[in-house]
């Protein structure tokens, strides 16, 4: 079988988590090169994985003009995916891997999508925790069908909306089975995360409607119900882990429901369990729950690549189709408005940006 030359750019914890996933698949992914401008983060890499200081380069361009890879997988900062997904044009790279979100601007994430499909590059985007065990789970109940026919979908997240929203959005769109969204209504206040590394308001609410008449209702931030223990302020820091994990899609049937969470925990109530409900932990997402998924995540793209596999569940247009709602919730908050989909060009401001002028900083508050 073909080894696809394989590079990443970011050595970070997830950059690690990435590399981890393609040693896994050693079977259709040879690493060739990671980069990182920390040399501490190459050298942690060289220890911890065994990769030789030979294929450690601190910059990107340096590694894509050397190696001439076909796949190149990149963990960066937001603002830097428009600029890396360029050089994978320039050097012919055939298959891109990136994280959340996939821009900092519709603007953007339209242009991204633009060239990875002039330049036919199989690309996806990091919404990952759809491999993690609790969500297989969720997943398995969706297709048995014994929650009946879907009605509504709730997804709720402490981090902000660009952390974890941007991934309970496509989560959404998984859970109903690709059908898009063609219209929402929005609320957003907070200013403080807006001058984060991944900006957003501080609270994000939105009431969607889709194609095939399910309703969705997303929430992002610190009013989100808590499920989990921690203390919690608006930070800038890593936080407590419990924090990260806080978040839960729930999925409602004419029969029955079920929801998960990528702190590993999952249940499911149908007529299949009643008067039970079936739920489980896998626990541990740090340590063990986000390698394992990026595993799965990291072999059906290695699957399509080589054409055994049709599609990819993270393909960068399901990826883009979420970031634009997630765009249109916060105009359609600016703006008092009723906003559908698809977006219609060109826009009448960049929302963030917008965002930023209006919005002003409250006060945290929780209540229980």
């Amino acid at each position: 079988m073909k080894c696809l030359s394989t590079v990443i750019v970011g050595m970070g914890e997830r950059g690690k988590v990435h590399l981890h996933g393609f040693l896994k698949n050693r079977d259709m992914f040879e690493v060739k090169g990671i980069c990182d401008r920390r040399e501490a983060h190459l050298q942690e890499s060289v220890r911890q994985y065994g990769i030789s200081p030979d294929i450690c380069y601190t910059d990107a361009e340096e590694m894509l003009k050397t190696v001439k890879p076909d796949v190149m997988a990149f963990v960066t900062m937001p603002h830097i995916r428009l600029p890396l997904v360029k050089l994978a044009v320039k050097y012919q790279v055939k298959g891109l891997l990136f994280e959340k979100p996939m821009a900092v601007s519709l603007e953007e994430a339209d242009e991204i999508v633009r060239l990875c499909e002039a330049h036919e590059i199989k690309t996806i985007v990091c919404h990952q925790h759809k491999y993690l065990n609790s969500f297989l789970e969720l997943r398995k109940a969706l297709d048995s069908g014994e929650l009946g026919q879907i009605t509504d979908i709730r997804a709720s997240c402490q981090p902000q909306a660009s952390q974890l929203g941007t991934h309970y959005l496509d989560y959404m769109i998984w859970a109903n089975g690709g059908k898009q969204i063609v219209s929402g209504v929005g609320h957003i206040h907070g200013s403080f995360y807006l001058e984060d590394s991944h900006p957003s308001p501080d609270y994000v609410m939105g009431q969607l409607i889709f194609e095939n008449g399910v309703r969705g209702f997303l929430e992002c931030g610190y009013l989100a119900k808590q499920t989990e223990k921690y203390q919690a302020c608006f930070s800038h820091g890593s936080g407590e882990s419990a924090y990260w994990t806080d978040d839960r899609l729930t999925v409602y049937g004419s029969k029955g429901y079920a929801w998960a969470s990528c702190n590993g925990k999952y249940a499911v109530f149908s007529p299949e369990t009643s008067p039970e409900i079936r739920h489980g932990d896998y626990q541990d997402f740090f340590q063990r729950e986000q390698f394992e998924a990026q595993v799965r995540y990291t072999k059906e793209f290695g699957e399509w690549m080589l054409g055994k596999r049709e599609r990819h569940d993270c393909d960068v247009k399901l990826a883009y189709h979420g970031f634009e709602v997630l765009e249109g919730i916060y105009s359609s908050a600016l703006d008092c408005t009723r906003v559908d989909f698809p977006r219609v060009w060109p826009n009448k401001y960049e929302a963030l940006e917008e965002c930023r002028k209006r919005l002003h900083r409250v006060t945290y508050r929780k209540w229980r």
